[in-house]
């Protein structure tokens, strides 16, 4: 009889104990894509909510993808940086988009730690989702057609800027884009100069410092290049190693 009580008050003590700990889970910083229609236009909101105790910086990019009857694709996206208080909502950002009946729409709300950079929170939104697959010979599985040759410009500076408009101009051209969005983002160091970074999926895959010069910037561009080549050749070779 002992032996039971002793079974009954263990297995309820887990049961606590593993509600306990759902519940410390749950407790996280929550992103969501709200969608609102009026007439022809489709409303975006980004926002989200800060379940912990704790005071956050954060940064969130809002993508909003948009596919025609035609079948041409263009893209809309906002990004910043922003401070989250403990238990607190917070409406980010607001996309307007026209939205035909045979158009589709994408969107992807990403929340990032401002000072260690990784990935926190994410939320993603799909209209008629399946009019993207349309006259789409080959679909990735693990990647998003769609943000297929997207780049983000998050450079501060003139120079910065000068070289992501050469990059763009240069990687819209390649056929073989990466399934993955790029970002040129900029960091300040010390003295006059700054640091330009090339990331894909949350990795600087290559860095260089800043230089005025125009030869400088078209060898920094080949860089660039060489490296986001190497780098999709690398992550389609691990792909494949588990496709039995």
């Amino acid at each position: 009889m002992m032996r039971k009580i002793y079974s009954l008050v263990f297995y309820l003590f887990f049961m606590l104990f593993s509600l306990l700990a759902f519940a410390q889970e749950e407790k996280k910083v929550v992103a969501k894509i709200e969608s609102e229609f009026v007439e022809n236009q489709v409303k975006l909101k980004a926002i989200v909510t800060n379940n912990t105790n704790i005071y956050k910086e954060l940064n969130y990019l809002l993508v909003s993808i948009k596919k025609g009857d035609g079948g041409n694709l263009s893209n809309n996206k906002q990004s910043g940086k922003f401070s989250l208080n403990p238990n607190e909502v917070k409406n980010l950002s607001e996309i307007n988009i026209n939205l035909e009946k045979k158009d589709a729409l994408k969107a992807f709300l990403y929340i990032k730690d401002e000072e260690s950079q990784k990935l926190i929170a994410k939320d993603s939104l799909e209209l008629n989702s399946n009019l993207f697959k349309k006259k789409v010979s080959k679909v990735e599985e693990d990647a998003v057609f769609e943000l297929r040759g997207l780049t983000i410009d998050e450079t501060k500076s003139k120079i910065g800027k000068d070289f992501y408009d050469i990059f763009y101009i240069q990687y819209s051209q390649i056929p073989d884009k990466s399934n993955s969005a790029i970002t040129i983002s900029e960091l300040p160091v010390r003295g006059t100069n700054g640091q330009i970074n090339i990331e894909i999926d949350d990795k600087v895959i290559y860095s260089f410092m800043t230089n005025p010069s125009e030869d400088y910037l078209k060898e920094q561009l080949a860089n660039s290049l060489k490296y986001i080549k190497e780098f999709n050749a690398k992550k389609n070779l691990i792909k494949n190693e588990f496709i039995y």
